[in-house]
């Protein structure tokens, strides 16, 4: 599906200026191709339909201009009628006002005002901010949004260069200053753009865009996430916009990245460095870029317009947004006749379900994880998409393609920035970033660098460790006391670990010396006496002389724990005991292992591919815990 989109402007344009102005350039856009509006719905601190939220807080319904009409409302029956999307704008954000000190919003609400570091109001480029950081303008915000959301038959709703976003010179109101002064114990550095300070303030709009987004899909699963804003990188440094964390934390299904460059060649620099050098793969699908139509004096050529989609469609790019719909009107309609004679000549519905699919809400929506005591009962909700066990008083958290570690009460104490992380085990937690990997301590600061090109979690005071393609051991200090010479290497276990050489599996003590060599097809590492491992195709039990003590007949097999193994018959598990005896029935599509008396287990659900990244996950079924029927 193309995505071909164009924003309605209340500035240098007449459109909203009466129904049937909307009406006109409604069936002007649809007869040149285009298939998405995006309406400014929110502009110079005022509305541009009736809101409720601005009535009780301000006063003032609806912009002066508009009072009597609903211009929002006008744009969704004309574009339903001529088959056009609608994702309203909300061009302002935090912005508060254009040169008027703050505007009417700080003259009511003083303590909303952002600050530098001087103690000024915050101000860039003429614009007045508010506070994004502040929890009454975050919730002044989302609920303008929500309104929007449950009250208009929309596709999705979108923000830009000032929503989520501050200028990097704010953040210094009292607040703030003493928010970050508790997580640090040192007050914000005068420098703006020093690292932790921007990654941390970033951080928080992030958090403010998952929050926005759980609100919006609670409201309407199907509801189209869009986010413009600027160029990915500067954006950041400048407006504290990190999109890359938005798109790695599945918050966003289009992304529209402002690239306003006045010749082509400038413009397909920009694309050639987003697609090669800052988004992934499974990225580009939610890459819909903005094209600069008209500024000032400056306006685009028909060429520029149409080497742009081209380009845009050669790099795998299913789609664009221009600004703004009068570029069209321009030259007796120079450029929407390029497009209906061009790229846009054969019709192209938007279907945002589409467009859903490619993201995380399909599987989000059928609910969150949760954990549980003993009894069964409730203790936490953290909102996450996954969250692992608890040790040394952290777990591993998910949001969408990236992990970080929560405490007790759900609160994260690091970034969502590991592209995996594993329960701490000896106080240590194994993470990766990219294609490195290293250890967190259990207060989420990376303690041992990431520089191995693969690893397991610390066991017995040790860690199996990758370089060049060859296993060996490292201590804690980072110090090699098991050369590097496997083809592959686990935990250590009971004193031994399974290392494989040319094929074959076998178990090593942890000076180093085989203890039984390697012969195996496959195998596990051993727990309460005893290992899985695989001959001719089946799975048997042996103890750490070889023996075989429960002979091959599984066709998959795992580790025992609190005296039952899940193993695999005809396709289903169940548990054995140590003798061999089957004592709880094979009925499970999964079956992990027991811990603390209960085992989790799934029932009618299967591993699925995601398209995205190639990971495998879990879909489907009901989940429960059965209890340990030996213990």
């Amino acid at each position: 599906m193309e995505t071909r989109g164009v924003w309605i402007t209340s500035t240098d344009s007449k459109v909203l200026n009466s129904r049937q102005n909307i009406a006109e350039a409604m069936d002007f856009l649809a007869q040149t191709g285009f298939n998405v509006v995006f309406p400014v719905v929110w502009n110079n601190a005022y509305t541009f339909y009736p809101s409720r939220v601005m009535r009780e807080n301000f006063g003032v319904e609806i912009d002066s201009r508009f009072v009597g009409r609903d211009p929002l409302a006008e744009i969704i029956i004309e574009a339903r009628r001529v088959g056009i999307g609608v994702i309203p704008w909300f061009e302002y954000g935090f912005a508060s006002s254009y040169n008027q000190n703050g505007g009417h919003i700080l003259a009511k609400k003083p303590h909303w005002a952002g600050r530098d570091f001087n103690g000024n109001i915050l101000k860039k480029n003429s614009f007045e901010w508010m506070n994004a950081f502040d929890s009454e303008v975050q919730d002044f915000l989302l609920n303008l949004l929500l309104e929007v959301a449950k009250n208009y038959d929309i596709d999705g709703i979108q923000g830009d260069d000032r929503l989520p976003a501050l200028p990097s010179e704010g953040g210094y109101d009292r607040g703030t200053s003493d928010r970050y002064f508790r997580q640090f114990n040192q007050n914000p550095p005068q420098n703006s753009r020093d690292p932790q300070w921007l990654q941390w303030r970033a951080d928080i709009l992030t958090d403010f865009l998952t929050r926005l987004y759980q609100e919006l899909i609670n409201v309407k699963p199907g509801l189209i996430i869009s986010m413009a804003p600027s160029l990915p990188g500067w954006a950041l440094q400048e407006y504290l916009q990190d999109a890359i964390a938005w798109l790695d934390r599945g918050l966003i299904d289009m992304l529209h990245p402002q690239l306003y460059r006045r010749d082509f060649l400038s413009y397909k620099q920009l694309i050639d460095s987003i697609v090669t050098q800052q988004f992934t793969t499974w990225q580009l699908p939610f890459l819909i870029p903005g094209i600069l139509l008209k500024v000032g004096s400056y306006r685009i050529s028909p060429d520029y317009l149409l080497q742009a989609i081209a380009y845009n469609r050669s790099r795998g790019i299913p789609g664009e947004v221009l600004f703004f719909y009068e570029g069209l009107r321009e030259d007796n309609d120079a450029l929407a006749k390029a497009l209906r004679s061009g790229p846009y000549a054969q019709p192209a519905p938007f279907k945002p379900s589409d467009l859903k699919k490619l993201g995380f809400t399909e599987r989000r929506t059928s609910g969150k994880y949760s954990y549980i005591d003993s009894t069964g009962t409730i203790v936490t909700q953290p909102q996450f998409d996954w969250a692992d066990s608890y040790n040394s008083g952290l777990a591993p958290a998910k949001i969408g393609y990236k992990w970080g570690y929560i405490d007790k009460t759900g609160k994260l104490v690091s970034r969502l920035q590991f592209d995996r992380a594993e329960p701490l085990k000896e106080g240590l937690g194994l993470v990766k970033v990219g294609n490195k990997y290293g250890y967190i301590d259990n207060t989420g600061k990376l303690l041992i660098l990431l520089q191995v090109d693969d690893a397991e979690s610390f066991s017995q005071g040790l860690a199996a460790v990758k370089i060049n393609n060859k296993w060996g051991y490292i201590n804690k200090l980072w110090n090699t006391v098991i050369p590097l010479q496997f083809d592959s290497a686990d935990s250590f276990s009971e004193g031994l670990a399974l290392i494989s050489v040319g094929g074959k599996y076998g178990y090593i003590d942890m000076t180093g010396r085989v203890i039984l060599p390697p012969q195996f097809d496959d195998a596990k590492s051993f727990s309460e006496g005893l290992a899985a491992a695989k001959i001719a195709g089946k799975w048997e039990y042996i103890n750490k002389t070889a023996q075989a003590i429960i002979p091959p007949q599984f066709e998959e097999a795992e580790s025992f724990s609190e005296g039952l193994a899940a193993v695999k018959i005809t396709g289903k598990w169940g548990y054995i005991d140590k003798n061999g005896k089957l004592v709880i029935p094979t009925e499970f599509d999964v079956a992990k292992p027991f811990s603390q008396g209960l085992a989790l287990f799934n029932i009618g659900g299967e591993w699925k591919v995601d398209s995205n990244n190639g990971e495998l996950f879990f879909s489907g079924g009901k989940w429960g815990y059965i209890r340990n029927v030996i213990s």
